[in-house]
């Protein structure tokens, strides 16, 4: 029991470490579709969204999810997220036409504590989260506004999670 412990904690990237800055980024471009509910739950959409890109030749190698409220204080069945792609419209023209159900976004340039893991998004409410509001409050900084977590997958058994914090 305790093997196969260690390596489900090996394999989901638990024993990996999650790199803090604190920088200005942006701004974003997203194509997305909006989904209430679990925030565990929003693959389908981010895929959904990916699958229309891909066949539109939008370039979709950074999706996203958008969580809009605090999992603390919301009910799970009323946790509103975004999914979707991250584009670079310099490149990518997005069609005047969406399907129904998707919408774009501008996001600007702000002040973000940033967070970078290379282990799987499923953990990073218990490993990356913690780690980034103790680096929030050490440094006496307010955190606003929702989180945008980008994910780029490198292979089947790698990605990296970049995790934005909107702070002041």
């Amino acid at each position: 029991v305790i093997v196969f412990v260690g390596y489900v904690l090996s394999y989901v990237g638990y024993f990996k470490p999650v790199m803090l800055e604190e920088k200005t980024a942006g701004p974003f471009h997203l194509i997305y579709k909006e989904h209430t509910g679990p925030y565990h739950k929003i693959a389908p959409v981010i895929e959904e969204v990916e699958q229309w890109a891909t066949e539109q030749k939008i370039d979709c190698s950074k999706s996203f999810g958008y969580y809009l409220d605090n999992p603390d204080i919301v009910e799970e069945p009323r946790l509103r997220s975004w999914g979707g792609c991250l584009i670079d419209t310099a490149k990518d023209k997005i069609p005047a036409a969406l399907p129904e159900g998707f919408k774009t976004k501008d996001l600007p340039e702000q002040k973000y504590v940033i967070a970078t893991f290379e282990g799987s998004p499923a953990i990073g409410p218990q490993k990356v989260y913690p780690k980034v509001y103790e680096y929030i409050e050490k440094r006496r900084l307010s955190a606003k506004g929702p989180v945008l977590e980008q994910y780029v997958i490198h292979s089947e058994t790698s990605m990296t999670t970049t995790y934005y914090f909107e702070v002041q």
